[in-house]
């Protein structure tokens, strides 16, 4: 099958931009139990940042962090934190914030570690030098030009992934051309002479790091400044955030708006409006804060909607924008970047059929259909992994990437479902077992670090990943590399215990199947009689040895249907798909 392969490009940088939604998390906001009520940050910001220092030409012989209290009351740092992760990395460096307490109006600077102290020059009296981080042997040292921060109202390390949830998060910043998280769109990169400076003294806050920030020569403040007040009584204040930001064509998503009405003079008649037309939507959505249309809690300005994404609507990143307004004639406008996930062209996996009808709706929430370029899975929250992965294998597809390695948490999940992390399987006795493989998808890195999201493993044997699994994943790219085209789908079945504190199932079984084809074009209309077909069942139990070649568990496609109950192949004639489904497989 011919390959547009400059497309794995394009879209593989979606899995990108699905980092990038709004993360508007609440400043000096109460604890609330709906978490999205968290996210207009009224209170303590971060207002300047500067990653240079001591590099050569530097402005300052250090790295700082400069925080602002643009709401109306005291905030204290106690029991917060400031946390680091590199432009794409997923372990965040928790540095604890001192007994301190910032004023309305006022500036708090922490200072951070140097390339070279002797470079640049010394910083305003720091109101905190930070200490050693995570218990290690180094003061951070943040990038000169890229990476992402996150002011949290815990000292608990956030989730490792690239762009966390965590409802405790106050404040995010992305900055530089390759941080994978931000609240809205990231900053350009910095640099030894520049500083990402939020606007309006540190008043101004839409929740899009792009237009907040303004890249400009550092000026470090601190406690001593002059106070500057915000007067935010008369500003409409409002953030969006979208739960999944990652979605399906035909998919939907729950896009909630939390909305500060102003107070001088009171805004009355707060109505929310967004622009859906992008996602194939009304281009004048209403929003509701009444208990309907998703909305959880009546009354409550959260303004919410359960959005459709059009079944026609294309892979990559899509925005969502809304305004907000009061009869007062005052108006927030916010930006929601969506990433529509869909097979490449001619790359579906699923044109012989969908093994359990799984959707893209968010209410199907054990058969949670998750499209992507590089593979398509179902998803099975209660089982905290998927029912099935498929994706199609050949030639082009394997490449020289070395694994990426990087496990992590997907974000494509909603964002109130729990999210497996990497560090789930530790001491379990079980190996994050690939249903995807890592050699698979060896032709770019964004592709091969697609199969270390956590929603394409399943805990699995030693013997059993290490072994027959291991042998097929091998013999099924020796056939791509003889010119063949393979469609896979595998999965686990059974329940032998979990994992996770019970937030992941032990499967009894771990199964595949497997169709061959000469490289081709129209696949789905070139399946025979004598198309080769065979399945596939492993056990799983931990007091079993299966060291043998694979062939010694393959069985008929049949067999696994009957294992698991679905329905292979479907869209192939009915007689044609009964011939190769039944047949015994010998070569």
């Amino acid at each position: 099958m011919k390959k547009l392969l400059f497309v794995f490009a394009v879209l593989a940088l979606a899995g990108v931009w699905s980092a990038l939604s709004i993360r508007t998390q609440a400043g000096d906001d109460k604890d609330k139990p709906d978490q999205f009520a968290k996210f207009v940050s009224g209170g303590l910001v971060i207002s300047q940042l500067y990653g240079g220092g001591g590099a050569p030409g530097a402005t300052y012989n250090h790295d700082f962090v400069e925080f602002f209290n643009r709401g109306s009351q005291p905030v204290s740092l106690s029991g917060w934190s400031f946390q680091y992760a590199s432009a794409t990395g997923t372990n965040w460096i928790v540095n604890s914030l001192p007994n301190a307490t910032v004023q309305p109006g006022q500036y708090f600077l922490v200072q951070f570690d140097t390339e070279n102290a002797s470079v640049g020059g010394a910083l305003p009296t720091p109101d905190f030098v930070a200490p050693l981080a995570n218990g290690q042997t180094f003061i951070l040292n943040m990038s000169r030009t890229t990476a992402k921060v996150a002011l949290v109202r815990s000292t608990t390390q956030l989730p490792a992934s690239t762009c966390p949830s965590d409802p405790n998060i106050v404040d995010m910043l992305g900055y530089g051309s390759t941080a994978s998280c931000s609240e809205g769109t990231r900053t350009s990169d910095l640099s030894p002479t520049t500083a990402a400076i939020r606007n309006g003294g540190g008043c101004t806050d839409t929740d899009n790091n792009q237009l907040d920030f303004s890249i400009a020569t550092p000026a470090a403040r601190n406690s001593s400044t002059p106070v500057s007040t915000c007067n935010l009584g008369g500003t409409l204040q409002a953030g969006i955030t979208a739960s999944p930001n990652v979605v399906a064509p035909g998919g939907n998503t729950l896009i909630r708006v939390p909305v500060i009405p102003a107070t001088t003079p009171p805004s009355t008649g707060v109505t929310v409006v967004a622009d859906l037309s992008d996602v194939g939507g009304p281009a004048s959505q209403q929003f509701f804060d009444d208990g309907t249309h998703g909305d959880v809690s009546a009354g409550d300005n959260v303004y919410s909607f359960l959005a459709v994404v059009s079944a026609n609507t294309t892979g990559g990143a899509h925005l969502v924008t809304a305004t907000v307004s009061d009869d007062q004639g005052r108006h927030a406008n916010l930006q929601q970047q969506l990433t529509i996930n869909a097979p490449l062209p001619d790359e579906d996996p699923l044109i012989l059929g969908n093994p359990n009808n799984a959707t893209p709706d968010i209410a199907n929430e054990n058969n949670y259909l998750m499209p992507k370029p590089q593979y398509t899975l179902s998803y099975n929250r209660s089982r905290g992994e998927p029912n099935w992965v498929a994706w199609r294998l050949d030639s082009s597809w394997v490449g020289g990437v070395q694994r990426q390695d990087d496990y992590r948490p997907d974000p494509a999940l909603p964002i109130d479902w729990y999210h497996v992390t990497d560090t789930d399987y530790s001491g379990s006795g079980y190996e994050r077992g690939h249903m995807c493989p890592s050699g698979d998808r060896t032709n770019t890195v964004e592709n091969n670090s697609a199969t270390f999201l956590m929603t394409n493993f399943v805990p699995q044997t030693s013997n059993n990943n290490q072994g027959p699994w291991e042998d097929l994943e091998t013999y099924c790219r020796t056939l791509a590399s003889q010119g063949n085209e393979l469609y896979i789908v595998d999965g686990p079945v059974g329940n032998l215990g979990t994992i996770a504190n019970g937030n992941v199932v032990i499967p009894q079984y771990t199964w595949k199947v497997v169709l061959v084809l000469p490289n081709g074009v129209d696949d789905l209309h070139r399946i025979g009689k004598g198309t080769r077909a065979f399945g596939f069942i492993v056990p799983n139990f931990g007091n079993v040895d299966i060291n043998a070649p694979w062939r010694n568990y393959r069985v008929t496609v049949d067999q696994v249907e009957r294992l698991t109950g679905y329905d292979f192949f479907r869209n192939v004639p009915k007689i044609t798909q009964e011939m190769i489904e039944r047949r015994h497989d010998h070569q």
